[in-house]
């Protein structure tokens, strides 16, 4: 069964998108297949709603392990299953917590194995950074800023070999998300470049079409 994985800097709005993106391809429950560093697998089964309450405001990190949803993707007169996977943010340098350490090296070793990749970067920082707008949210980590660095970069250079990579700049719902978008084409102007907010599920459509390309 093919996988699709999200995989970004800590609080660039992952399991927002993995959550409102299920809703949008017709889940109304959600049973997440969660899979920790360890080896031990489990299951948890909660409404839409919980998910999206369970959700805190600009904790780092608050994922640690993969948690994947099925989603049957229409091909034809069939559907396809596809595993549509959050992952531990990951950062430059190395995390001082070995849990998370643990957590981001599971991370790459799955995006080594993953058959469609989308790679979320957070385009409201990346044009507060541009515009020296350097205050983050309330309660958020300065250490999990989340504008475009060395990582990104890696994570795009290995997009470029291969085929089922698209870039997410998300939080378009911001203010800044727009001048963000602008560099970010500049940026990396061999990519294809998608513009979502997990939040209000725009650009939606377009990473659908991506997914029911490659399933």
């Amino acid at each position: 069964m093919k996988r699709s994985l999200i995989i970004g800097r800590a609080n660039v709005g992952k399991t927002l998108f993995c959550i409102n993106f299920a809703r949008y391809m017709g889940i109304r429950e959600l049973r997440w297949l969660v899979e920790r560093a360890d080896g031990v697998t489990e299951q948890r089964r909660m409404s839409l709603a919980q998910a999206a309450a369970e959700l805190p405001d600009a904790v780092a990190h608050h994922t640690r392990a993969l948690q994947s949803i099925l989603l049957e993707v229409p091909r034809g007169k069939s559907n396809r299953p596809l595993w549509l996977t959050d992952t531990t943010g990951l950062m430059d340098g190395i995390h001082p917590e070995p849990a998370i350490r643990e957590a981001m090296a599971q991370t790459l070793k799955t995006m080594l194995e993953a058959h469609l990749i989308l790679h979320m970067v957070d385009a409201d920082a990346v044009g507060r950074a541009a515009a020296g707008v350097h205050t983050p949210e309330p309660g958020a980590d300065m250490g999990a800023h989340s504008a475009w660095t060395d990582l990104d970069a890696q994570l795009a250079a290995y997009g470029l070999t291969q085929t089922g990579y698209l870039m997410l700049a998300n939080k378009m719902d911001l203010p800044h998300a727009k001048d963000g978008l602008r560099l970010l084409r500049k940026h990396v102007p061999k990519h294809r470049l998608v513009p979502v907010s997990a939040l209000a599920g725009t650009g939606f459509r377009e990473v659908k079409q991506h997914v029911w390309r490659l399933a």
